[in-house]
Order: C-alpha cells, then structure tokens, then sequence
C-alpha cells in the first residue's frame, strides 16, 4: 500500500513533466493497460504467452539474438515485448513486428498491474538486466507465473541506492525464480540484496551475441556517401551525451593542425539533440551536415570554406557507421553517464577508445583493457594523444581490432545459457 501511494505520487509530476517536455505519445493510454481495439483484440486471442520486458533501446537491442532463439525453441509460444521508453518501441516495432506483440511496461501501481496480466497472460516473464517492479512481481508470483531476471547487472551507483532499500527488495527478490547475472560481481551484488543464493547464476552477457559473427570490411559506398575521399580517415564519437560533443570538437580542432585528412561523425546517444548538437558544431567554428540531409555523395566533406562535421540523425545505422570508421570514441563515458556498447565497433575490428566512466558496460570494458582490445582514456588531452598515436601507428590500430573481435567471439554464448535457464522453468 504504502509502495502504490509513493509511486502514485511520483506519477501526478511524472505525467506533467512529459507533457513538458512533448513526450506524452499516442500510445500512453498503454501503460495504465488500455490498448486499443486490434491491439487488444491480438492479446486476447492467446495465452500462455512468454512476456519479455525490455526498458529501451539497449534492452530491445538484446532481443535481435534472444527472440529468434525463442521462437526457434518454444515454437508455440507467443511472445509480448514491453517497452517504457518511445524510442525503444519505436525500435521494438520496427524489429520484432511480425514476431511479438509489442506493448507500452504497465505503471507499476496495483490496479494496473493486475489488469495488465490479465490481459497478457503470460505463462513466463523475462526481465532483462535490472527490471525489478514490486507489484508487477508480487502480482506474477500470485497467479504463480514463473519469473526471471537475465543479462543481470547492476551498477557501483545502482547498487549504492539500493542498499538503502535493501529491506523492502528482499521481499522482492523472494518472488523471482531465477538470477541469470553478467558476471560473478554482479552475483555477489544480487545475493547481497536479498536474492536467494540457490537461485543465481551467472550466464555471462548477450551483448556479445548482438553483433554479427563476420568481420565488415570498409564499406566505399557508405564512405562515398559520406563525401569520404580515398585517403580520408574517419573518427566516430559514437552514443555521445550531453557535454562531450564540446569536448570531441575541441580536440577535433587541434587534430585537424596536424591531420587534416581526419573527418568527424558525431552520433548522440539520444537523436532529440540533434539541433542542440547543430549550435554546438557551430560555435566551434565547424559547419554542421545532417547524414539524414546529403544529397551529393563526395561534397558534405569537402565544399565550403570551414570544416564540416557530420551528425547521425538518424536511429538505427550507428552499426554501419562503424563499419567505415578508422577510429571510434564510446559515448556517455568522458561524462558520467556510464558509457555506451564498444561491441558494435569492436566485432568490426576498430579502434575503439572510451574515457573512465563505464560502468553500464563494466564487464565489457574491463575484458576489452585486459584482452588489448580497447584503450581506456582519463581526460580530452589523454584522448588527443591516444589519437594522434593511433593514426601515427597503423599496425597499433589493427592490432587493437584484431584483439577486440578476437575478445568478443570467445565471449558469445550467453544468450543460449539463458534460454536453457528459461526452458528449465518452462
């Protein structure tokens, strides 16, 4: 009770914050369990259903290599995919469309809750990494539908909150079925928390599984595309956050003195700033091109009296991008925003680079420094010089690929751990 009265008061300034900010989409109606007629119509043909929970982006990216395995291993099962963000189930439908009914996380409130399962009927639910709601829990664990956590990890600063509440989520924790963790740091986390030891294990992370297994080589379309010459070299500031594109361009200036065949993509992690973005490039005296807005292959680089930068604006192609860099820098981790996924460049052989804030791909990154498959930075400067490195030594730069493909296929598998630890519950 005292759970439903806080989380209905976060939601009274929930709500108008998103109307706020214009993020108040068609489809809320979704996350109190109203859904429209054929979406409703399609949940109450079936039951029975596996129901996967996937925050965002991120998440829904794990399903390219989890919902197919799925489908091939429980071939009567009818999946639900839920999202909380837009941007997550803009990319959910887009994916998974013809293989999952894809819906809006119902607000964790009682009433909700119950209507929502109701209407799902799920026989499983998945949670992948740390989607823990009580209600939505407790009320699975009532009608004793089976329930597991996967690609569970939680972060130094998550992990500090929740100790604070660590009374209240053992309770939680006793209602899960399963623990599949990303490694043995985040077991021993989950365990000290409250979830019951015989129940954890660790299966490793399916970020590894996302990417291709086959190495891309430099695409000349896509690089023509771009307005790339023969000779250009490409640097990427992959997934970037607020603050970092000031800093990337500050060093992209002192590069261009020494290396002026260099070119920079700047790809932030949320496409909303791409106009903010736009100021930014401008006032370090560059000219901003939308990729989304080239029209002549072989001019957004090189026409015009300053300097072009070029800004992704578009969701979905980050991947192809970095199947023509020469070098990638990984977003969020030069602020404290926890770092974006250095897998996506690696599994193309780049040179990858990310500064000391990484902790959203901890397990990741910290097999990427051990392997040399990677360069951890600790500021801009340090940043310029690992660049000006890299483009001096062109054996370093395919060594560093080398070693970071190498690093990522001897860790793939972990999505097949998880499904067998689905089917033992199913």
């Amino acid at each position: 009770m005292l759970y439903d009265i806080g989380f209905l008061v976060f939601s009274l300034f929930y709500l108008p914050a998103l109307i706020f900010k214009g993020k108040l989409h068609g489809d809320f109606l979704e996350r109190f369990g109203r859904f429209g007629p054929d979406k409703k119509k399609a949940l109450e043909a079936g039951s029975g259903r596996i129901w996967i929970q996937a925050v965002s982006v991120g998440e829904v990216s794990l399903c390219r290599s989890l919902i197919p395995d799925l489908i091939k291993r429980f071939p009567g099962k009818e999946i639900v995919l839920s999202t909380i963000t837009k941007t997550g189930n803009d990319l959910a439908r887009k994916l998974f469309s013809d293989h999952a009914i894809i819906i809006y996380f119902p607000l964790d409130l009682s009433a909700v809750v119950r209507k929502a399962v109701t209407v799902v009927k799920p026989s499983l639910y998945i949670m992948i990494e740390t989607e823990i709601w009580p209600n939505l829990l407790g009320e699975l664990c009532r009608r004793d539908i089976r329930t597991i956590l996967i690609n569970g990890r939680i972060s130094d600063r998550s992990f500090a909150k929740y100790k604070m509440i660590k009374g209240f989520l053992r309770k939680t924790m006793e209602k899960i079925d399963l623990f599949c963790m990303q490694s043995d740091k985040d077991m021993k986390k989950i365990i000290s928390l409250g979830a019951p030891i015989d129940r954890v294990r660790v299966t490793g992370t399916m970020k590894f599984d996302t990417e291709p297994g086959s190495a891309a080589g430099p695409d000349n379309a896509g690089r023509g595309e771009l307005g790339l010459k023969n000779g250009d070299e490409l640097l990427v500031a992959g997934s970037t956050h607020k603050g970092e594109e000031e800093i990337i361009l500050s060093i992209y200036s002192r590069l261009l003195r020494d290396y002026p065949y260099v070119k920079l993509l700047l790809a932030p992690r949320h496409i909303v700033r791409v106009k903010e973005i736009d100021a930014i490039v401008r006032q370090h005296s560059f000219d901003p091109v939308r990729v989304s807005q080239i029209s002549n292959p072989g001019r957004p680089c090189n026409h015009g009296s300053r300097p072009k930068v070029l800004i992704l604006d578009t969701i979905g192609h980050l991947k192809d991008i970095y199947s023509i860099a020469s070098l990638v820098f990984i977003g969020g981790s030069l602020v404290d925003r926890g770092g974006q996924n250095p897998i996506e460049a690696g599994v193309h052989e780049r040179s990858v680079l990310f500064g000391p804030y990484m902790s959203n791909f901890g397990t990741v990154a910290d097999l990427l420094i051990a392997g040399e498959g990677a360069i951890r930075i600790a500021s801009g400067d340090d940043l310029l010089e690992k660049l000006k490195m890299l483009l001096n030594d062109v054996s370093a730069r395919s060594r560093l690929g080398r070693n970071a493909r190498k690093i990522i296929m001897e860790n793939r598998g972990a999505t097949d751990k998880n499904i067998n630890m689905i089917e033992g519950l199913l």
